[in-house]
């Protein structure tokens, strides 16, 4: 036993320091709540196998935009409509495979093997739940898991080029509890959890991509979209995923804080970014039809995301409106106002020349600008 009398003066050991300060939380990590994270993990392996399945998607989206959009080139489509076109077919085509593959791992692989086991579980609020069933082939469960989660992780960097961070977050806390499911191995929950939410996005992309190359014309079949969006919705977050994971998850046994940490977060902001919500932000903030892609219809507000594009020309035609109308006014006006007058005409004319040269380049740029041109057809039109 070391006594005071054999321990040395000098400086103290910031790192020791450091190491006690966060000693109660090395506890935590070292508890048996943990023992899947730092037990049975090939850290190699998941950021190789993540990074090459990135690459590969970030390549094949790539090639598939731009076979869209070659396609796409002589119709009316609007250009950054064409670039949500071509995603919406991207994560259609992905879910249905995903789903599925998964429907089908599920009868011939997990389904055999929960019969065998059936004896050993019971129904509901246990740690021996069916759907925390421990997978015993690592190796499968492993491969077409991180494929998944690298799908979630390249759809996040896609929102996050198109500044849509409410769907980023989204994402990413779906990805943290995709990789906690991961880590524990439980696979009758990666498999049912992820066709559900698979299901569901197709039907939501389905109807976006519907409602995405039409005119605001069909409010009512917009309106039954809409719908139907909300009763999948509801049906999904409310009737079925709390009672079928989310509780038996809070409510186990075998307690796994980052499986539910990352889980109610990701359900939490499911809840915030839900139709209903997005419906009663757009009938409180969404005044003019301007201020939203829906065009003053809260169907297609809902049912079609903003694009980068889309949002930077309203801004611009916003502002080319506000001067104009201002312009218009000055002129009108009897009073001498000769300085203002002139001022307002060059800000106008400015603006006018800022919207035509950005209407050029967009043409240029979708292989356009052979054909004839109106200077007013996009300044006085919607886009």
């Amino acid at each position: 036993m070391t006594s005071i009398l054999d321990m040395k003066a000098g400086p103290p050991d910031y790192w020791a320091e450091i190491g006690n300060f966060f000693l109660p939380l090395k506890v935590l990590i070292t508890n048996d709540r943990f023992d899947a994270l730092v037990r049975d993990i090939d850290l190699y392996y998941l950021i190789n196998g993540v990074f090459w399945i990135f690459v590969a998607l970030s390549c094949g989206f790539c090639g598939f935009q731009r076979l869209f959009q070659f396609f796409l080139k002589s119709s009316n489509m609007k250009y950054f409509k064409r670039r949500q076109f071509a995603r919406l077919i991207w994560n259609i085509a992905f879910y249905a495979a995903s789903c599925l593959f998964l429907y089908f791992y599920n009868e011939f692989m997990i389904l055999p093997q929960l019969m065998k086991n059936q004896g050993r579980y019971s129904l509901f609020y246990s740690s021996d739940n069916l759907i925390f069933y421990r997978s015993h082939q690592t190796e499968k469960f492993q491969f077409y898991s991180i494929f998944i989660i690298t799908f979630y992780l390249h759809g996040a960097m896609l929102d996050f080029k198109e500044a849509d961070f409410l769907e980023v977050g989204s994402k990413a806390l779906y990805l943290l509890a995709l990789v906690a499911i991961d880590v524990y191995r439980y696979e009758n929950y990666f498999v049912g959890l992820n066709l559900t939410v698979g299901l569901y996005s197709i039907l939501t992309e389905v109807l976006s991509l519907l409602v995405l190359p039409s005119t605001n014309r069909h409010r009512f079949i917009y309106q039954v979209f809409l719908g139907l969006r909300i009763a999948a919705w509801a049906h999904v977050f409310v009737n079925l995923l709390p009672f079928k994971y989310f509780i038996p998850t809070l409510f186990a046994k075998n307690f796994k804080l980052p499986l539910n940490v990352a889980i109610w977060l990701w359900y939490g902001l499911s809840i915030w970014n839900s139709p209903v919500l997005q419906y009663f932000y757009h009938q409180i903030y969404h005044t003019t039809p301007s201020d939203c892609s829906g065009e003053g219809s809260a169907a297609r507000c809902i049912l079609v995301k903003d694009s980068v594009e889309f949002r930077h020309f309203k801004t611009l035609k916003k502002a080319y409106l506000e001067v104009k109308l201002a312009h218009e006014k000055t002129n009108a006006s009897s009073l001498p106002s000769g300085e203002t007058s002139s001022a307002s005409a060059k800000t106008f004319q400015a603006i006018k020349c800022v919207m035509m040269l950005k209407r050029k380049l967009k043409r240029i740029r979708e292989g356009r600008g052979h054909e004839p041109e109106d200077e007013n057809e996009d300044l006085t039109s919607d886009a």
